[in-house]
């Protein structure tokens, strides 16, 4: 499940769209309601307009994602359309006409905040012009103060604007902190894990080797060393595959082809394997998919009893890889933690497997998941993208 997290601003937006429609739909309720009693203040003109800025005001609630310039003309258009026929009064206009151009500058600032606070004055002015057919004196200071007044508010939004970036700002750091004091928390029980998974074979081949030097030489003890050492040497293998950058090499790469030379090259561990499904092509590292495959193919045989499938699939611009067995499953409490790095079920092995399988995904702008298998084991599921997008992308938008 993907969580969006919105920064003060655009909830605050999410406020004003949800405020911009009770506004207007409380409003022409209102109006019906006056015009139901046969109110003479209501006329029909009046209620198509509201309606229709209520209609507006629903879209942008629902389809809106980010501030437009043309949505604060659009309150200020609607609003003077109120007063020009002499429902709500000038000064319900000039009030109500702070609001768009003090959210324009919330939410746009320069140059829009400026165009909207000239748009607003044009209005004011426009309104004395066809309704009074000019300016006398008074409606010149009235024009003035209305003036100075949005000016002021456009000066008092900048400022709080500026609060709220710098607000943004410092949450932003907050968060950094704590995804690098978890990165480093992290980091440090990978290398407590790393020191654990080293120290077992180095113990054993250390007690080994004091016991040849004591005189005592046997091929139990020789084998022991050579057992170790090669554990030794897979955890390495698997670590540096971990931290292995991609070279950038990319090529498009058949999946199922890759499948049947790993399975031929793996061995099937007295399992029964087959690859089924349809001929998908991939562009990837042929070195880091074929390491992942091999991961997820090693882990469906050590874990199945009899049974291995695996299904290549195409779906909606994804290649899907299925690896089904019929062992004894994944539980739903350790499905989240199987691809933590040194996480393992069984004693042998790095536990870096399907650690190696993450990574790919991720840089390769797939993911890979686990869930229950038709055979009643577990499904492993991987799916990439059939293009690359960049390095690291994220293709699913």
């Amino acid at each position: 499940m993907r969580v969006t997290n919105y920064s003060f601003t655009e909830r605050f937006y999410l406020l004003y769209k949800v405020g911009r429609f009770a506004f207007s739909a409380g409003l022409l309720v209102l109006l019906f309601s006056l015009s139901s009693l046969g109110s003479s203040i209501v006329d029909s003109f009046s209620l198509a307009v509201l309606a229709v800025y209520s209609l507006v005001s629903l879209l942008l609630f629902a389809l809106s994602k980010k501030p437009h310039f043309y949505e604060f003309l659009l309150d200020e258009l609607f609003l003077f359309l109120l007063v020009v026929k002499g429902a709500f009064s000038y000064a319900f206009f000039s009030i109500f006409l702070l609001f768009p151009v003090f959210f324009s500058v919330i939410f746009l600032g320069a140059p829009y905040s400026y165009l909207t606070l000239l748009f607003a004055f044009t209005l004011q002015f426009f309104y004395f012009i066809v309704l009074y057919g000019g300016l006398s004196y008074e409606g010149v200071i009235q024009l003035f103060l209305n003036a100075l007044a949005l000016l002021f508010m456009l000066l008092a939004a900048q400022k709080l604007r500026v609060r709220f970036e710098a607000q943004e700002l410092y949450i932003r750091s907050l968060e950094v902190e704590r995804e690098e004091a978890q990165l480093y928390k992290r980091l440090y029980e990978i290398s407590a894990d790393l020191a654990h998974e080293l120290k077992n074979p180095l113990a054993s081949i250390r007690g080994a080797v004091e016991l040849l030097k004591e005189g005592k030489n046997s091929p139990k003890l020789v084998d022991i060393i050579y057992r170790e050492t090669k554990r030794l040497d897979s955890i390495i293998k698997d670590f540096l595959n971990l931290a292995r950058p991609s070279t950038g090499e990319v090529a498009r790469l058949s999946l199922k082809s890759t499948l049947e030379g790993l399975i031929s090259s793996v061995g099937h561990m007295g399992k029964e394997v087959s690859v089924k499904g349809e001929e998908v092509f991939v562009e990837s590292d042929p070195k880091l998919l074929s390491s992942a495959l091999d991961n997820l193919l090693r882990n469906a045989l050590q874990w199945a009893r009899r049974r291995v499938e695996i299904t290549v699939l195409k779906e909606d611009g994804w290649a899907v890889i299925h690896f089904d067995d019929d062992g004894p499953g994944v539980p739903p409490s350790e499905r989240n933690r199987v691809f933590e790095p040194f996480y393992s079920r069984r004693s042998e092995g790095s536990g870096l497997g399907l650690s190696i399988v993450k990574k790919f995904a991720i840089d390769s702008g797939g993911y890979v998941s686990v869930g229950d298998s038709p055979l009643g084991g577990a499904r492993f599921t991987l799916k990439l993208p059939l293009r690359r997008s960049g390095e690291g992308s994220d293709s699913r938008g």
